[in-house]
């Protein structure tokens, strides 16, 4: 049997209110229910970490491509009105993609 290939995604998003926090928060888990992906891997997407106006991230998911995609459209939503930060991805020590917030350039 082969080993399931898993991607971490770590980093922290900080947005300017608590308020625009709980919006993007609330787009991303719309995209993820659009998606209408049955993988028990997604419930852990839903289970991340807010505090004050910091939304942190350390989720690890198999490689599987439409659980990747899925990941990938919920972190871009999240990054797109965060002030500061950003999640990457990677596998092992292998850098596999970054998230950046929608100020960093």
């Amino acid at each position: 049997m082969t080993p399931q290939v898993l991607i971490r995604f770590h980093g922290t998003y900080r947005y300017p209110s608590p308020h625009v926090l709980e919006n993007a928060m609330a787009i991303a888990r719309a995209q993820l229910d659009d998606e209408e992906l049955t993988d028990p891997a997604f419930a852990s997407l839903q289970a991340l970490v807010k505090h004050g106006t910091s939304l942190h991230v350390d989720v690890t998911l198999p490689a599987i491509a439409e659980i990747r995609f899925a990941a990938a459209n919920m972190f871009q939503a999240l990054a797109r009105d965060a002030v500061a930060g950003g999640v990457e991805a990677t596998h092992g020590e292998r850098h596999v993609d970054f998230y950046p917030s929608g100020h960093d350039d």
